[in-house]
């Protein structure tokens, strides 16, 4: 029913990668996510994983062996879980303490996508008719502009853009949003790090996507453009494409 691909790329301005993703067929459905994480080389790098692994994991079991658990509360649980594992090892490692990452992720099952997200890494809905941010930051920035201080547009470039307000793994309890959305024939689907949309505006996505004629083709448009374009960060991308037809 969907035609996935993943890649991620630590661009030119960075040592090593944070960020890591996973993608998988589960329950009859896709299972995909994104984290980037954050506190020092290896604190960053080992929170990705380690919460990409265990979202992944209590995420699949869950859904193999659900018995009507709402899929929004089952991708809620396995971000807390993903949470426990994180805070729980870095209270007991000084090296390792305040380490955290953004996390975003979704299941996809006929026509029906429910997202959650943590931090600033991103979903989005592209289809012939324009592109929608489908998940909210949690981020300083967003609040500014939520509260009116600062425009959508200046929050793009506004040089506290990478401040995140939430992470996974970064206090004992985090909460998660939860969105929803219908799928329609011919939808194409985004999950990516802010090392992305940092370096690309919503348009050039739009256009990149709608462009490429499978999953493969457009994410490796997306992060190479990103990269050859000078992205500061590392680049991380999943395009999921359904295949049900045109929009």
């Amino acid at each position: 029913m969907f035609n996935v691909f993943g890649l991620s790329d630590k661009g030119r301005f960075r040592a090593e990668n944070q960020d890591s993703f996973d993608v998988s067929a589960v329950a009859g459905g896709l299972l995909a996510v994104v984290c980037d994480g954050m506190g020092g080389a290896a604190a960053g790098l080992l929170a990705s994983d380690m919460a990409r692994a265990r979202f992944m994991a209590f995420a699949r079991s869950a859904l193999e062996t659900s018995d009507g658990t709402d899929t929004g509360d089952i991708l809620r649980q396995a971000a807390d879980a993903a949470n426990r594992k994180i805070y729980s090892f870095a209270s007991h490692s000084e090296e390792y303490a305040g380490m955290g990452t953004t996390l975003v992720g979704v299941f996809m099952r006929e026509d029906t996508g429910v997202f959650v997200n943590v931090g600033d890494s991103r979903a989005y809905r592209i289809a012939k008719d324009g592109i929608v941010q489908i998940t909210k930051d949690h981020s300083l920035v967003q609040m500014m502009v939520d509260s009116g201080q600062i425009t959508p547009d200046q929050g793009r470039h506004h040089p506290r853009r990478n401040i995140i307000t939430r992470a996974v793994g970064s206090e004992r309890f985090v909460t998660s949003d939860i969105f929803t959305f219908s799928i329609r024939p011919g939808d194409r689907f985004l999950l990516c790090s802010d090392g992305l949309t940092n370096a690309m505006e919503d348009a050039e996505l739009h256009r990149l996507i709608l462009a490429a004629g499978d999953a493969q083709t457009a994410c490796r448009a997306l992060v190479n453009e990103a990269v050859d374009g000078g992205a500061r960060d590392n680049v991380t991308a999943i395009v999921i494409y359904d295949r049900k037809g045109d929009a």
